[in-house]
């Protein structure tokens, strides 16, 4: 994996906030008859607001691996902005908007954060986007305001290619270090989302969404040989 590619991309996909978003044309009506929707996008919306605090623990981890830290440091950038996003659009329609002090206390729960294998790391991260992703465009297949459909597609496609980054510098630590595949296969096998660390519920494949479940379960079987596909389905349920 190349940085220099990676930020190529990141650069071409990018999209502006206040100029690719039609705030003006956001109809309230339509959004607050999906308050289940809305709930989802809040939840996801503290999620991201995590980041400042997890992005750290990864650059401590992997600190010695420059291309790692260089993907992630726009990770972190393109996560915050999908926190603002959310967070400014259920102020718009009036819904539940994120007060500063949950987003502290959020980080108050998780100073102790630490991580001590980056194979680990990078599995959990990879899946976790990936989840976020497929649940992304679902929800904005979901919801009848358009406004909150192009946000949500919009985040999506960040998420993707979020995923595969993780799995670029998943599949480049293998290559290095192919004892590590079993690892990679207990951490997806007892798959945890990132989100777990913010709020109870994290809005991610549902219990029996198997199109996100085979999705993964090929990423995993291309980069160690091997399927988790039973496995992670029982752990999702």
């Amino acid at each position: 994996m190349n940085y220099g590619d990676y930020l190529t991309t990141s650069e071409m996909t990018r999209w502006v906030l206040d100029t690719d978003i039609a705030w003006d044309a956001i109809d309230v009506n339509l959004a607050l008859a999906q308050t289940d929707l809305l709930d989802r996008v809040r939840d996801s919306a503290l999620i991201e607001s995590f980041f400042p605090i997890f992005t750290p623990r990864v650059l401590d981890l992997m600190w010695d691996d420059v291309t790692a830290t260089a993907v992630y440091s726009v990770q972190l950038y393109e996560s915050y902005k999908h926190f603002h996003v959310f967070a400014q659009y259920l102020e718009a329609v009036g819904y539940r908007p994120i007060n500063e002090e949950e987003i502290v206390e959020v980080r108050r729960r998780n100073l102790g954060l630490k991580y001590d294998h980056p194979a680990r790391l990078l599995t959990r991260y990879m899946m976790s986007e990936h989840f976020a992703a497929h649940n992304f465009f679902k929800d904005s297949k979901r919801s009848a305001e358009p406004v909150l459909a192009h946000i949500l597609s919009l985040v999506a496609k960040d998420e993707v290619r979020h995923c595969q980054f993780g799995y670029e510098l998943l599949a480049q630590r293998l290559l290095k270090h192919p004892e590590e595949i079993d690892t990679v296969i207990d951490e997806a096998a007892h798959f945890k989302h990132i989100g777990e660390l913010v709020v109870p519920h994290v809005p991610v494949a549902e219990k029996n969404d198997f199109s996100a479940i085979l999705a993964i379960n090929r990423k995993i079987a291309r980069l160690t040989g091997r399927r988790i596909s039973s496995l992670l389905t029982e752990v999702l349920a």
